[in-house]
């Protein structure tokens, strides 16, 4: 009989995604079966840390990106930063001798690596691939990037602004914000709009600009890569270079699934 793995998705990470672990992965919610298999999706602070600890069955993590980043600066038992908080290197050192933890890029393996903690890399993509075909892409280049929480800086917008000043012919269309941003007059700022909308207007474009530093493999840019289009990320990926991007980026996603693991 196929063993059942369950998955945890921290709520932190909100509903932000193509699809769910269950639709994509074939893992059922957990609903707190201690015993079974199941993949902890985001570890963002003692809640997620707790939950985790008491799990009996075999543990699995998913790093998300920015709960590496809340690991760092130690988990906080109240939300301000005067209150008290649980140093880390005890917590690291319980994980790696008891969960099997998985990254999506190199980033992120070294940042873990840092902490004390290996881990496996594997970017995911939580859509159904043949939604997203190649496209027959605009002629004149189009660029798209997202921010979340207007964290501008966070997310490159800053670099964009110097992109288009450089390249006055390429235009930048920017989604995601909920105030006002300066922009050049070949940037497009779309604000927030839902992720179909986003879709339907991105996926003709000649690439997604993902300019984040530290993250996960984000879905916009795994959607510009089934796009067919020609993304451009700080973090290096090696089926970026590959002559055709799409099929090594399947390759990956199909080698591993939690239901083989």
């Amino acid at each position: 009989m196929q063993k059942v793995i369950y998955c945890r998705t921290a709520p932190s990470l909100g509903d932000g995604f193509a699809g769910s672990p269950e639709s994509v992965w074939g893992t059922p919610e957990y609903e707190g079966d201690r015993n079974e298999p199941c993949v902890f999706f985001g570890l963002y602070g003692l809640p997620d840390f707790y939950t985790l600890w008491r799990h009996k069955g075999k543990k699995y993590i998913l790093w998300a990106g920015s709960d590496i980043r809340h690991l760092k600066n130690n988990y906080w038992l109240e939300d301000s930063e005067e209150g008290l908080k649980l140093e880390r290197e005890g917590i690291c050192a319980w994980i790696n001798r008891h969960c099997e933890s998985w990254v999506e890029n190199v980033v992120e393996h070294e940042a873990l690596k840092e902490l004390g903690i290996e881990s496996q890399i594997c970017p995911s993509f939580l859509g159904n691939v043949d939604d997203f075909t190649p496209q027959k892409l605009d002629v004149k280049k189009r660029y798209h990037s997202s921010v979340s929480g207007d964290d501008f800086l966070l997310y490159g917008w800053d670099k964009v602004t110097r992109y288009a000043k450089e390249n006055p012919d390429i235009e930048y269309h920017l989604y995601g914000n909920t105030v006002e941003y300066p922009c050049e007059p070949n940037m497009i700022l779309h604000g927030r709009v839902s992720q179909k909308q986003m879709d339907g207007e991105c996926k003709s474009m000649t690439g997604a600009l993902r300019l984040v530093e530290f993250e996960g493999f984000s879905e916009i840019l795994a959607k510009s890569i089934l796009w067919g289009q020609k993304p451009i990320s700080l973090i290096d990926y090696p089926f970026l270079q590959a002559e055709n991007p799409r099929e090594e980026l399947l390759k990956i996603i199909n080698k591993y699934s939690w239901s083989n693991i």
